[in-house]
């Protein structure tokens, strides 16, 4: 069934009405007619099955048939990761979210490749819209603007997440072996790995590390592994 994004969407509606862009993509993309059922997610953990009543030529009237409101997880975790070439990073994102990211933090570090640029965050918004629609995912991950590694450490903590470095200087430590992690935010280098500088704030900031498998793995394979690992134990 085809999943469209409505922000406004609320527990009190019983009908809505459909502009922009999701409009356009059910009539024009999809061309979806009068009476067939859509998915509706308003990104925020509510999700909606719907009917179209009413089609015009820049909206939709929808009647809602059920809802499903699901409660934040307590258990979840975010990706911290270096900003990446050749769109490997928007695919670290729409895999990530597919595998239930709820936030991510993009990094600026000694070895990068590539500097953000204006609209990084919000192409990285667009993929992890499209990828919630993709699962019904009911959670649009928060995706904060890319920052210097030590600003980084600063921003997962105030937000209640535990910095995890993974890392091939500690091959034998593995996520089975930490202490239960209810919110864990996951820390990928880049095509290079890290600096010696960066490691050593890794360990003032008494950093955890853990190694993802035994193999030197690509940065977005990194993350995608890491969050299937954890995805599977919870």
């Amino acid at each position: 069934m085809p999943s469209l994004y409505c922000n406004h969407l609320s527990t009190n509606d019983s009908s809505i009405s459909l502009e922009g862009e999701e409009f356009h993509h059910l009539a024009h993309v999809k061309r979806i007619g009068i009476g067939q059922r859509v998915i509706l997610n308003n990104g925020k953990g509510l999700v909606a099955e719907a009917i179209i009543k009413e089609l015009t030529k820049k909206s939709a009237l929808l009647e809602i048939v059920s809802k499903q409101q699901s409660i934040y997880p307590e258990t979840n975790f975010a990706i911290a990761f270096a900003l990446l070439k050749n769109k490997h990073d928007e695919l670290l994102i729409e895999k990530c979210t597919e595998l239930g990211a709820k936030t991510f933090i993009p990094l600026m570090t000694d070895f990068s490749v590539r500097n953000p640029s204006a609209n990084t965050v919000s192409r990285f918004q667009r993929i992890a819209l499209a990828a919630i629609k993709q699962c019904d995912n009911p959670w649009l991950p928060d995706i904060k603007t890319p920052q210097e590694l030590d600003k980084a450490l600063d921003i997962m903590i105030e937000i209640g997440y535990k910095p995890v470095l993974c890392s091939e200087k500690m091959p034998e430590a593995r996520l089975l072996d930490l202490p239960q992690l209810q919110k864990p935010c996951f820390i990928v280098g880049p095509e290079g790995g890290f600096s010696e500088a960066e490691f050593s704030l890794f360990a003032r900031r008494d950093v955890v590390q853990i190694s993802i498998c035994n193999l030197i793995t690509r940065a977005e394979t990194a993350a995608m592994a890491i969050a299937a690992q954890f995805a599977g134990l919870t």
